[in-house]
């Protein structure tokens, strides 16, 4: 438990440096690509004086589930960023903690877990609070119908990122445990040579702004897959999923109302309270 409960605060962490840095101007592929690169700093650190593991059957696999996985971050963190700018950062974070929805079917319909009748319930309610907490009085529609959501926008965020969650469950089923750590540090080389492909492409920079936000977003998102990825081995996926998914919003809420002053909606609030006893009955 303590893995996937440092798996959701690294998570929250993410989604408050993308919050901090909203406002700033930025070369998107240009910082994704520092991101990236951040992320094997521990990475490397953990394999530093260790051998290279040997190129069998296993790590062919590994390489090539990493490759897939790199591709489905590097989508989901792209599409997230033109979430944050054409929906908000509120529908954005809702609707990516929604994927969570698709690691957990799949694990039910594929791998055999089976939650119990108060379990399945939890995750319904999961789903009910996401809803809730999306519900937007009259007053505080959009202005203009450039500013509505774009839901196909935020559908394929939501999918992209619960296939990149999915990667995970398949390579603890799969894969080998000694590899847990070149799955993700591969997942991330991977993640960042099409980065660097695309920003040299698009004529892109790496400046300042680059340097310091991709640093500040690569160590929590590295280490954010990385604990999910051993909570695995000790958690269900039907638990795990959802957990991480809530627990990184509650962080993500507490930190907004603290440090940023941001009140809660009372639809936010009954979704909050909804999202606890759900947390509760997927742990019973």
């Amino acid at each position: 438990m303590f893995y996937l409960i440092a798996g959701f605060i690294c998570s929250a962490l993410v989604s408050i440096v993308l919050k901090i840095s909203d406002r700033k101007e930025y070369d998107r592929y240009g910082m994704l690509t520092v991101n990236y690169l951040t992320c094997l700093i521990p990475f490397l650190i953990s394999q530093w004086n260790k051998s290279f593991p040997p190129f069998d059957s296993d790590f062919i696999f590994c390489l090539l589930l990493a490759l897939v996985n790199g591709a489905m971050y590097l989508a989901g963190m792209a599409i997230n960023q033109m979430n944050v700018k054409r929906n908000g950062a509120v529908l954005q974070a809702s609707f990516a903690r929604l994927g969570v929805m698709v690691p957990t079917c799949l694990a039910i319909v594929f791998f055999g877990e089976r939650p119990s009748l108060l379990q399945a319930a939890g995750i319904i309610i999961v789903l009910a609070a996401f809803c809730i907490m999306n519900i937007r009085k009259k007053n505080e529609d959009e202005k203009s119908a450039k500013t509505k959501p774009a839901f196909f926008l935020l559908l394929m965020g939501l999918l992209f990122g619960g296939l990149a969650d999915s990667m995970l469950k398949v390579f603890e089923e799969f894969g080998s445990a000694s590899l847990d750590e070149w799955f993700m540090g591969l997942t991330f080389i991977s993640a960042a040579i099409m980065c660097i492909i695309m920003t040299i492409a698009g004529k892109g920079k790496i400046g300042k702004a680059e340097i310091i936000t991709g640093m500040s977003l690569g160590i929590p998102n590295y280490l954010s897959s990385l604990f999910l990825l051993k909570s695995l081995s000790s958690v269900s996926a039907y638990i795990a999923y959802p957990t991480y998914s809530v627990g990184a919003i509650l962080v993500v809420i507490a930190a907004s109302t603290l440090f940023f002053h941001e009140k809660l909606s009372a639809c936010s609030r009954i979704g909050v309270l909804m999202i606890i006893a759900a947390i509760v009955m997927l742990n019973v």
